[in-house]
């Protein structure tokens, strides 16, 4: 051997002597040329590929055999530009092992002009077996890109391939995105767990994956929420049968520890046409616009996006921003609409009612913010602001000598209802303004009630426990069984408007009033009749025996000053 490559040998095995046997390292040295004869490796080689020294040196294809055919062009493409360049190379492919394993390795190689008669460069250097790091940065990769739970790409994957397939879309192409979101899912958490509920997010995952193409994207966004990207869809046509094709698999039954469940789902896509500037977090965003609204409209079902929902949607992005400034600057009011006896006239307190007073356009009616409110939580700071000001009349109300029975009702939604804090907050405002309990009622509907069965019964129990009366609202146009209404911790029953519009025409309205009077004296709860515009309604209820109403033809939602003179002129209405 000519004594310069004695030399490089040397210098390679003192470099890296000090690793120590026990270390997966390899150092070589061979030739850059077409043959790239192997000149020397270290007998580590058997421990760490399974081939002897002889073997791998006796074959000049050996190495071209061992490489990745994934890698093969990749590596030696740069091994050409460091022969080239001259410059140090260092690189990471799989190679095959004696027993026809993959093994990664990281390849750190020198090139030096070959000694005496070698003309061809020579590479030098070492390998070590980077397996297991590659492994571990495998599994992370999993865990930063991948839902845990059911596999899918998570939301940052989603969100990247989107960018990439909107990058790269044809002329005549067009890309829909998917926004699918399980009806009532929690049912299945609260009822049979959260195992359950993880084992049916796995098998929904499966099935959606198999009822879509190979290249689609389906993506787990969170909870029960799911996101499909479709590249090259043709059209509105065959995006709407896709939506049609995905309801199929989630509907067919799913067994479950023992129980067989039948699921919906709410799906929302939009799409991105040829030619269209688009971005992936507003497509993202319209396609959840859309499942919103196939939710409200009962679930079940698939709504393309359009732009009257845009529309929509930025007014109430703009609604959310005014109203989080006005709930800071004090725009908020509450008015008051009387709850009379009808058999004296005489006023027993009141229900009280929001109102906004928006600096541009005016007093504004809950109808044009409450629903906004609600989708974005703010509804939850609202009604603990509605409920500290309703006990703050109250306090009021006995400070100015005000009969002593007079009460105050404050509606409560299902998300203020369930939100772990409700209770307290309620509490809180009783004992701070140092009102009796029972002056305070809270008033929900029966779908507020039974939107979350088990913490709003709870919420409600709590209530109830601690002296402050319930009524159930609206009464008659929700979906409780009268055996929920039975275990319903309520004092009050609110008969619905509706049912008092038509008492004096309609006798099937007029009987299900008399039912409902019934029905209340029964379960020893207070009845009240809502919505009463005309005399004659109200000489209906009087004959029915209904004790208290409320509406228009005693008098409207008032402010405070005008329902503070009412009490204080002892007017009866």
């Amino acid at each position: 051997m000519a004594p310069d490559l004695q030399r490089v040998l040397r210098e390679i095995e003192d470099r890296y002597r000090p690793l120590g046997e026990g270390l997966p390292s390899v150092a070589y040295i061979y030739e850059a040329g077409l043959q790239g004869e192997c000149l020397y490796v270290s007998p580590s080689i058997e421990r760490v590929l399974g081939f002897t020294r002889e073997e791998w040196m006796a074959s000049h294809s050996m190495w071209d055999r061992s490489v990745h055919p994934d890698d093969f062009v990749r590596v030696t493409t740069a091994e050409a530009e460091c022969a080239r360049s001259g410059e140090k190379l260092v690189q990471e492919y799989r190679l095959r092992t004696a027993d026809d394993r993959w093994i990664w390795i990281r390849d750190e190689m020198t090139v030096v002009r070959g000694p005496g008669d070698h003309l061809d460069p020579l590479f030098y250097g070492v390998f070590h077996d980077v397996t297991d790091r590659k492994g571990l940065e495998e599994e992370l990769e999993r865990l930063a890109l991948y839902d845990p739970l059911t596999g899918l790409a998570n939301r940052g994957l989603f969100a990247d391939r989107l960018r990439h397939a909107l990058g790269r879309r044809a002329p005549t192409s067009v890309t829909a995105v998917y926004f699918v979101d399980l009806d009532r899912f929690k049912r299945i958490n609260d009822s049979l767990g959260h195992a359950a509920g993880d084992e049916v997010l796995q098998e929904v995952a499966r099935r959606l994956q198999g009822a879509l193409r190979p290249g689609d994207t389906v993506a787990r966004f969170g909870g029960d929420e799911f996101t499909i990207l479709c590249e090259d869809v043709g059209g509105v046509f065959e995006a709407v049968s896709v939506a049609d094709r995905l309801q199929g698999p989630i509907s067919e039954p799913i067994t479950v520890g023992g129980a067989e469940l039948r699921l919906s789902a709410s799906i929302g896509f939009a799409l991105a046409d040829a030619g269209e500037q688009a971005d992936g977090q507003r497509l993202i965003e319209d396609a959840d616009a859309a499942m919103y609204r196939a939710k409200k409209r009962g679930g079940a079902r698939a709504e393309l996006f359009d732009q009257a929902m845009r529309e929509r949607a930025v007014e109430a992005m703009t609604v959310e921003q005014e109203l989080q400034r006005g709930l800071e600057r004090g725009e908020l009011r509450l008015y008051y609409q009387p709850l009379v006896d009808l058999g004296t006239g005489r006023v027993l307190g009141a229900e009280a009612l929001l109102r906004w007073e928006h600096p541009e356009r005016g007093l504004l009616a809950p109808s044009a913010f409450l629903e906004v409110a609600d989708e974005s939580g703010l509804i939850v700071d609202i009604g603990a602001w509605a409920v500290g000001e309703a006990c703050a009349r109250l306090r009021d109300w006995r400070r100015r000598d005000a009969p002593s029975d007079l009460r105050l009702s404050v509606n409560l939604g299902a998300r203020e209802l369930t939100h772990p804090d409700a209770v307290p907050t309620v509490l809180r405002a009783v004992r701070s303004s140092g009102i009796d309990p029972s002056s305070l009622c809270i008033e929900v509907t029966e779908s507020t009630a039974m939107a979350d069965r088990a913490s709003g019964f709870r919420a409600l129990r709590e209530l109830s426990a601690a002296g402050i009366r319930v009524a159930i609202d609206d009464f008659g146009t929700g979906y409780s069984s009268l055996d929920h209404l039975r275990r319903m911790p309520a004092d009050v029953l609110k008969i619905d408007r509706s049912f008092v519009q038509g008492i004096a025409q309609d006798t099937s309205d007029t009987a299900l009033v008399a039912a409902a009077l019934a029905l209340g004296r029964a379960l020893g709860m207070e009845v009240v009749a809502e919505g009463i515009e005309t005399e004659q309604q109200a000489s209906w209820l009087r004959e029915l025996a209904c004790p208290i109403g409320q509406g228009h033809l005693f008098a409207r939602a008032l402010p405070t000053e005008e329902l503070d003179g009412l009490l204080d002129a002892g007017v009866r209405l």
